[in-house]
C-alpha cells in the first residue's frame, strides 16, 4: 500500500497517511480508429431540424477506470471457440462518449470493418482485470483456466495483442493449465518476430 508523508503539526516530525484501500482498476485503454459522420445543426433558429453531416476520420482513446465500465464497453458474453465479441457496439459506446455527434457508417453491432479496435495494457493489468476485478467463480486453477479462456477469446476476435496473449500463457505455465495455446503462443511469436 502506498503512504505519503506530510509535516507534523509543531514537532516537526512526520507521519505516514495513507490512500484509499480500495483496489486500483487496472489500467487498460481502448482505442479505435476509423470513419464516422460528424452530425451538426446548421440553423438552430429553424423549427425544422437541419443537420449537416460530415465524414471525418477519428481516433478514440479512453482509459477505462472500473469494472462496470469494462462491463459497459465490451461484450463479455464470451462462449467458447467463437469470436463474439460485438466489435461495432464497442465503437459506438466509445463514440457516445466524444463530445459531439458521431455516427458509424454501418449500423451493425457486431461488425466494424472499417473500424481498428484495440484494447491495451500490461500482462499484469489482463491478470489482474479477470483475476481479481472479475466475479469469476472458483479459487487457484478454476479461476486461472477461465482466465485464460476469456484473453484467448480476446486475442482470437483482434481486441486485445501481445500483452494478454502473455498473461494467458503465464497463467497456463503457473497453474499447469491443459488446453489449445496455439493462438496465443502464434500472437507473441509475430510481435516478436515483428521486432
Amino acid at each position: 500500500m502506498a503512504s505519503k508523508t506530510t509535516k507534523g503539526d509543531q514537532d516537526g516530525e512526520q507521519h505516514p497517511e495513507t490512500e484509499s484501500t480500495e483496489a486500483q482498476f487496472p489500467e487498460l485503454t481502448v482505442q479505435a480508429e476509423g470513419t464516422a459522420n460528424r452530425l451538426r445543426c446548421v440553423d438552430e433558429s429553424s423549427q425544422t431540424d437541419c443537420l449537416e453531416t460530415t465524414q471525418v476520420e477519428l481516433v478514440v482513446e479512453h482509459e477505462i477506470g472500473s469494472l462496470d465500465e469494462w462491463k459497459d464497453l465490451i461484450n463479455t458474453n464470451h462462449r467458447e471457440h467463437t469470436r463474439t465479441v460485438n466489435q461495432g457496439a464497442i465503437i459506438d459506446g466509445l463514440l457516445n462518449r466524444v463530445e459531439g455527434h458521431y455516427r458509424r457508417q454501418s449500423s451493425s453491432t457486431v461488425k466494424a470493418p472499417d473500424w481498428d479496435l484495440t484494447v491495451t495494457g500490461s500482462s499484469t493489468a489482463w491478470r489482474r482485470l479477470f483475476m481479481e476485478f472479475y466475479q469469476l467463480r472458483g479459487e487457484g486453477y478454476d479461476r486461472a483456466a477461465k482466465t485464460v479462456i476469456r484473453l484467448r477469446q480476446l486475442v482470437n476476435a483482434d481486441l486485445a495483442g501481445t500483452n494478454a496473449a502473455l498473461a494467458a500463457l503465464e497463467l497456463v505455465n503457473q497453474y499447469d493449465i491443459d488446453g489449445a495455446t496455439d493462438s496465443l503462443v502464434s500472437e507473441v511469436a509475430e510481435s516478436t518476430s515483428a521486432e
